[in-house]
């Protein structure tokens, strides 16, 4: 009796099976439409209840109870879906070696789910794969098809994890027999091959051997990072950067959070100029994490280094955004206001070099900036006052003289419509078009510092602006207002040289000619009566003088409007024909 007692005390001893240290978390799959994610639950319920009983001795599956705790700890409901940061917390948390996440997707009425199992504790079971609902397709057949394919991963992962014990032990043939039963078990299992890639290191093969065990294992889980870092290391030291470089980013693919990992590829890909793909994954960072300074920062580095003016932009507004303390930055500002103005986008400008006078309302370089912003903008009076501020804290600035002369003479418009209304009132259209006049002649005082300036580039606006006035004015029908404007003109642009007929300045005497011509010819009126009943010789001259001058413009300018000019200087013709008759009577012998 006591021997049987022994016996039988005995036997549960020997039955006694030894429990697995591995634990895995099977959580839902997150879902595209918020109404399957119950569907989601009950799939990976399935899946977990199945696993659970089929691989019970060889990894702990952590059981729907003990899940719900530790979400209910956390302030979650029990059947939440967990997006990769919260399901990678929830793991460590439970500290289990791996756990799954993924996707399930329904499409023209078929179920497809993608599940990664995550490796965070050595378990050997990373790995992605795809699962077709089955006929019929309802939650526990599919949960129950995850769970086989698990079963599988879970088998051949005991083999690599032994692979992984005896490599360290320098048994490097029993390890890859172990590598071989892994893979006859699921073939593409990736921590089987990554224990070969090791060995091949080990026994120091060369690096493609490597590297074609290291991409075997990435085409069992794509997202791999250990298999992609490999990989872009191995390219790196054959030479070939841009491959490394795609690795890296197939890794980042994997590790999303992974920021340092980020930040290395965009060094890289800065290294080799390929700023705007640079840009773009930093662009993908921020979005994950809109208030990681080092990646705006870097941001900000790249599109200055790679001119990408548009992102340079892009990249003050949101410094500001977040901290306007920063508008009071004049190398920030200087560079914002460069870079609205390259791209012409005056909505920019105008905030930033707003920000700018008001920051520094003694700078005149920030005060033209705002004048340019304004103009822009077609804010013409707005424009005019700020370019004068400019002018004021530096009054020998020519160029800003010319800004304020540009504003005035481009922003001032004819209000033909208003003319029409008072055809029948000579008095009243007199009066409207000398306000128009007095507008533009306000420019005349910045147009004179220029006419003197030794820059030739300087005189040329001048003469632009000038002709600009005189022919606005004429058109006006403000012949008498214009003819200062042109006369003097005429006189400025002048050929210096017989040799002096080509470029701008004679595109300008050319028009100027022109309407010099027009606007003499119609004033002639009035001047030529005073000269009649002041019966003076000097007079009389300067009128013969401005016949002549007036003809050689018209003959000159001719080819801008020949109707016009041949009408002009028939009436010139006219004119001429009775000044001798005023030589006569007046007894002049001064021409």
């Amino acid at each position: 009796m006591v021997g049987l007692g022994c016996i039988a005390t005995a036997a549960p001893a020997q039955l006694t099976v030894q429990q697995p240290t591995d634990k895995l978390l099977v959580l839902p799959l997150l879902v595209k439409s918020q109404s399957d994610s119950a569907f989601s639950v009950a799939v990976m319920d399935a899946a977990r209840t199945k696993l659970a009983s089929t691989a019970r001795y060889k990894v702990q599956v952590i059981p729907k109870p003990k899940l719900c705790e530790a979400l209910k700890a956390s302030d979650y409901p029990c059947d939440v879906l967990l997006d990769e940061t919260q399901a990678n917390q929830l793991a460590r948390f439970l500290t289990v070696n791996s756990y799954t996440i993924g996707w399930l997707e329904r499409g023209g009425g078929n179920l497809t789910a993608m599940v990664r199992v995550r490796d965070i504790g050595g378990s050997g079971m990373a790995s992605l794969f795809t699962m077709a609902g089955g006929n019929p397709g309802t939650a526990v057949a599919l949960g129950e098809s995850i769970a086989l394919r698990l079963n599988t991963i879970i088998r051949a992962a005991e083999q690599a994890r032994a692979c992984d014990d005896e490599r360290k032990k320098g048994q490097f043939g029993k390890a890859l027999d172990d590598a071989r039963k892994a893979m006859a078990i699921e073939p593409n299992l990736p921590a089987a091959h990554i224990c070969i890639a090791t060995i091949y290191e080990a026994q120091h093969l060369g690096v493609d051997s490597q590297l074609a065990a290291y991409q075997r294992a990435a085409k069992g889980d794509s997202l791999n990072a250990t298999a992609w870092e490999n990989i872009a290391h191995l390219y790196q030291q054959k030479g070939d950067t841009l491959k490394a470089i795609d690795a890296y980013v197939r890794e980042l693919a994997g590790e999303p959070q992974n920021t340092q990992l980020r930040l290395g590829i965009a060094e890289l890909l800065r290294q080799q100029k390929q700023y705007p793909r640079a840009k773009a994954v930093l662009d993908e960072g921020i979005a994950k994490n809109p208030n990681d300074e080092r990646l705006s920062a870097f941001v900000l580095r790249l599109c200055i280094e790679g001119e990408l003016t548009r992102c340079v932009l892009d990249g003050f507004v949101a410094q500001v955004t977040k901290d306007t303390s920063k508008l009071a930055d004049t190398t920030l500002l200087k560079a914002a206001i460069g870079a609205s103005q390259q791209l012409s986008d005056t909505q920019q400008l105008l905030f930033f070099s707003r920000a700018a006078a008001r920051h520094f309302p003694k700078s005149a370089a920030f005060l033209k900036a705002l004048g340019s912003a304004y103009d822009l903008r077609g804010q013409k009076d707005s424009a005019v006052w700020a370019y004068k501020q400019s002018l004021k804290l530096d009054p020998s600035d020519v160029k800003g003289s010319l800004l304020v002369a540009r504003a005035i003479v481009e922003g001032t418009t004819y209000d033909t419509a208003q003319a029409s209304k008072l055809k029948s009132d000579t008095a009243a259209l007199r009066a409207f078009r000398n306000a128009f006049a007095d507008r533009i002649d306000s420019a005349k005082v910045y147009i004179a510092p220029a006419l003197t300036s030794p820059d030739s580039t300087d005189r040329l606006s001048a003469s632009v602006f000038m002709l600009t006035a005189g022919s606005k004015i004429s058109q006006a029908g403000a012949y008498d207002r214009a003819y200062p404007w042109l006369d003097q003109l005429v006189q400025v642009v002048a050929s210096r040289t017989p040799a002096d007929t080509l470029g701008p300045r004679q595109q300008i005497r050319l028009q100027g000619s022109f309407w010099y011509g027009v606007s003499s010819v119609a004033s002639l009126s009035a001047p030529y009566t005073a000269m009649v009943k002041s019966k003076s010789c000097t007079e009389a001259k300067v009128i013969n003088d401005r016949l002549a001058r007036t003809k050689e413009a018209l003959t000159f300018g001719a080819r801008v409007h020949p109707p016009t000019a041949n009408t002009m200087l028939q009436n010139v013709s006219k004119f001429e024909a009775v000044m001798p008759q005023v030589k006569k009577q007046f007894k002049c012998k001064n021409f």
